[in-house]
């Protein structure tokens, strides 16, 4: 659990030793970018993906394995387009972090192409509902956020990084646009949905057998957290899912209406869950964090994919 709070931050003062030094070098580093032109900024990042590419035989490993299963209908050539564009933006996402984390709001505004939907949650909101947005992890995950934060104050769960200075960093930024909550503190998260706020899910990553069950993700058996049901029925609230990516004319968020959840069966709700998931990846599939081994854990009698 992180042991930062939005409201009693502490200085920076005791991050200042050498140890931490090359910490402060990738924060400046993020700063700049920050303040450079887009067409800059994805040249960038283009390059970081390639070097990625080129150095990280387990991601490269990862990413590839995950696009054949995933996509075996397309040819090897077409799975190929896919894992390079795939590295392109994930070297993006490192620039997308530091724009969301330094970006002008002026700046940051220009690249919000379209944001529609927001209807479904205000109605949800004037029932007195709170509202879960169901989010695939997508590379642009940290700037949609800060789009979404500046319609409708949100909260996000998030995983606390080991390295110290970069944990309060990184939650002393996310804290100007968003209510960041560590992903074991389910109470406060809870909380929040009970008062009647809008908190972004992202349930594609894997939690622990003992919080998920198999579903299917494109066809592929892959661990799903299975708690979903219960958070709704804990606090009344509605579930929504959220397309989100970039395009060539900027980024687009689109909000979908509320749909009927639970089902009574929980491989039935984590299947659901994923199919969303999917319909996101379907619009933008080289954006999807395909470096993450989503298929780590297999059902038994199920041959490993990496």
């Amino acid at each position: 659990m992180s042991k930062f709070d939005k409201n009693t931050l502490p200085t920076f003062t005791q991050y200042w030793k050498p140890r931490y030094w090359p910490v402060w070098a990738l924060i400046f580093l993020g700063w700049c970018v920050a303040r450079l032109p887009f067409s800059w900024q994805w040249n960038i990042g283009c390059l970081l993906g390639r070097i990625m590419k080129k150095v990280s035989r387990s991601r490269r490993h990862i990413t590839t394995r995950n696009i054949e299963v995933c996509f075996p209908h397309l040819n090897s050539e077409q799975q190929q387009k896919i894992i390079d564009e795939t590295f392109d933006n994930l070297g993006m996402g490192f620039i997308e972090i530091a724009i969301a984390y330094w970006g002008s709001q002026k700046k940051v505004d220009k690249l919000l192409a379209q944001f529609t939907g927001l209807e479904h949650f205000v109605q949800a909101q004037e029932t007195g509902k709170g509202v879960i947005l169901i989010v695939a992890h997508m590379i642009s995950l940290e700037l949609c956020l800060r789009f979404f934060a500046s319609a409708q104050e949100c909260v996000t769960m998030y995983k606390p990084a080991h390295n110290e200075l970069f944990e309060h960093y990184s939650f002393a930024k996310r804290a100007r646009y968003t209510i960041p909550v560590p992903n074991k503190d389910l109470r406060r998260f809870l909380r929040h949905l009970r008062e009647g706020k809008v908190a972004l899910y992202l349930p594609d990553q894997h939690y622990g057998m003992s919080n998920s069950v198999f579903a299917p993700f494109f066809g592929v058996m892959a661990p799903t957290i299975a708690r979903t049901d219960e958070f709704v029925r804990l606090t009344k609230c509605a579930l929504m899912p959220v397309m989100f990516g970039r395009k060539a004319d900027g980024y687009h968020i689109e909000v979908l209406p509320e749909f009927e959840f639970p089902t009574g069966d929980k491989v039935q709700d984590a299947t659901l869950l994923n199919q969303w998931i999917e319909k996101n990846v379907e619009l933008y599939p080289e954006q999807y964090l395909w470096a993450h081994r989503r298929f780590k854990e297999r059902p038994e009698g199920d041959a490993p994919i990496y």
